[in-house]
């Protein structure tokens, strides 16, 4: 977490550094003595978090936070109790009572690291909503032109978010409101149907072949029939999925979607 420090007490920023540094996950990033300097660091140096004192050499730190163009996380320092009211409007994580302590300090890094976390889950669900919203807009067109779908998906694997390319997507199979993305990465859950998740894959290269199955063309090895008019789609990674009686009919474009000539035995 980029840090920046601003108090015009020289004992306070130094105590504020030296119980920082045993965290490592803070950078102190600047310091500041009084409210014009640190005007000018919060937009060069974009911190993510600030300890500020209340009262600076040169006006009041409350008026410069509420100034500001982007407002970091806060943690007030104060030897006045009575902003604490102009502080939680302010939104700050924690207001720290002079003299300093160190346990103290360490509770707001936690608060501070709570609150962080959060904007960024939210910066990152904004940044994922904006870029599904060019999934080729569920299949519909858009002023006249051909529909768009993504070459990547972002999925959300327990507490991680992990970008995959839709062309190593082998097959998807669905089950009830649940699907399971078969990938050359391995495998992955999704709390979505399988008629959701067909909307946001380009229907040249990606075929149902069955109630439960999606196959992509360019992952069929070969297409065998039983002989008693029944077919069998058999991809490279090795699965062998069967093709439903109603989707017969798509037979001819799944052949002639693939990448390379399909074998039909």
């Amino acid at each position: 977490m980029r840090t920046l420090l601003v108090d015009g007490d020289a004992y306070s920023r130094r105590l504020l550094r030296v119980v920082l540094s045993s965290f490592p996950e803070i950078a102190i990033v600047g310091e500041a003595r009084s409210g014009s300097a640190a005007a000018q660091m919060l937009d060069s140096l974009r911190p993510d978090l600030v300890f500020i004192d209340v009262a600076l050499p040169d006006g009041n730190g409350l008026e410069l936070l509420r100034n500001a163009r982007e407002r970091p996380c806060l943690v007030f320092t104060t030897a006045d109790p009575g902003f604490a009211l102009s502080a939680i409007e302010l939104e700050a994580v924690d207001y720290l009572v002079k003299p300093l302590q160190r346990n103290r300090i360490a509770e707001s890094l936690a608060r501070a690291k709570q609150r962080i976390m959060l904007r960024n889950v939210a910066g990152l669900a904004a940044q994922i909503a904006e870029e599904a919203s060019g999934f080729g807009d569920l299949g519909h067109t858009r002023n006249g032109a051909e529909p768009r779908y993504p070459e990547r998906m972002v999925i959300r694997v327990r507490r991680r978010m992990v970008s995959l390319d839709v062309g190593d997507i082998d097959w998807v199979e669905g089950a009830s409101q649940y699907c399971r993305l078969h990938t050359r990465q391995g495998q992955f859950l999704l709390s979505r149907p399988l008629g959701a998740v067909e909307t946001e894959l380009d229907p040249e290269r990606f075929f149902r072949i069955h109630r439960s199955a999606i196959v992509n063309s360019s992952s069929v090895g070969e297409v065998r029939s039983g002989g008693d008019g029944r077919y069998e789609v058999h991809l490279r990674c090795g699965e062998a999925l069967s093709l439903g009686r109603a989707r017969r009919n798509i037979l001819e474009k799944l052949l002639s979607g693939l990448r390379q000539p399909a074998q039909v035995a």
